[in-house]
């Protein structure tokens, strides 16, 4: 396979069209799972992830995408593989992207669509789990539409004014943003959709400057083939470290953090132990005000640090 063409705003309307009316065979599928796109310094978020999937009660097979063999150290495969997780390197499936692009937003579709799992739930590396999410598989709302989705709290490019409806052929109607760091997908009834938005992401490096990221691509996929989905209630946003998402009987679902970096190894910084990530470029004294606002606003942040402890100490046994 040699390099994808790229687009251009002369015929990014017409190619994508014609991608909308591809009919492409659905693969042999079988099986329900979940998820992860992590890699590098998303390992340790990842690992909390499934470590409380694991904790919640949740049996089903766990798979971890990441774009190359270098994004998953030995210590990690080690640690993370006896928790039920098969590890999944989304390049031979790319030949054509670079692992720069692949190690982004890019990778969401692209993990979704070469897992071999038919009824796939995605978690992002930072979506946290509240309660074992199983149940979802078997909601009337998801057996009805074959696809949940959850929404985003804002608008981002996607506004009456956005370049992307003239590119696509749609009009704005005022739909609420997808935030698709948690949605679930019947793949042998929704391939057409997947393929869109996943065709979508191969050409990210033209559709990103119109839309935020793969989380439109699926909302504009869905959209322009007229297929029905599920949108889960409203989100909470908290001072900008957490969103967090709900199901139809007002209970929490996940927690999202949102506005922070990932989880690090636990160190010690100044008097207390650390556990995120600090963001480059930025006053240590937010990076710290960031910390606290996690222990505060994220529900369990004391099970998450005792699996991060677990993780040092697994990396430190290696």
């Amino acid at each position: 396979m040699g390099k994808t063409v790229p687009l251009t705003n002369e015929d990014a309307a017409r190619r994508f069209d014609l991608a909308a009316l591809e009919d492409p065979t659905v693969p042999n599928l079988s099986g329900k799972g979940i998820i992860i796109a992590a890699g590098g310094p998303f390992v340790p978020s990842a690992y909390v992830v499934v470590r409380l999937l694991r904790n919640l009660g949740t049996t089903l097979p766990i798979e971890i995408w990441h774009a190359g063999e270098d994004e998953i150290p030995s210590w990690a495969r080690r640690a993370i593989e006896p928790w039920g997780v098969t590890l999944h390197d989304v390049m031979p499936f790319c030949p054509a992207r670079t692992q720069s692009e692949m190690r982004g937003w890019p990778i969401k579709a692209a993990a979704l669509k070469n897992s071999k799992l038919r009824e796939v739930l995605f978690l992002d590396a930072d979506c946290f789990p509240l309660r074992n999410p199983e149940f979802l598989f078997e909601s009337a709302e998801y057996l009805s539409h074959g696809s949940l989705f959850w929404p985003d709290n804002k608008h981002y490019k996607m506004t009456k004014d956005g370049t992307i409806w003239e590119l696509t052929g749609l009009q704005f109607l005022g739909d609420v943003e997808f935030e698709t760091g948690i949605m679930l997908i019947d793949k042998g009834r929704c391939w057409k959709e997947l393929s869109l938005a996943q065709w979508m992401n191969e050409h990210s490096a033209f559709w990103y400057d119109h839309v935020m990221g793969d989380k439109d691509t699926f909302y504009l996929a869905w959209r322009k083939l007229g297929t029905s989905y599920f949108l889960g209630p409203p989100c909470k946003r908290y001072n900008a470290v957490i969103t967090r998402h709900y199901w139809i009987d007002g209970q929490p679902l996940v927690d999202h953090r949102t506005g922070t970096s990932k989880y690090s190894l636990p160190k010690r910084t100044w008097m207390m132990k650390s556990y995120l990530l600090p963001y480059k470029n930025r006053p240590q004294h937010k990076n710290i005000y960031d910390e606290f606002m996690q222990r505060f606003m994220v529900r369990d942040f004391r099970l998450h640090a005792s699996f991060l402890e677990d993780l040092s100490k697994a990396k430190d046994s290696f």
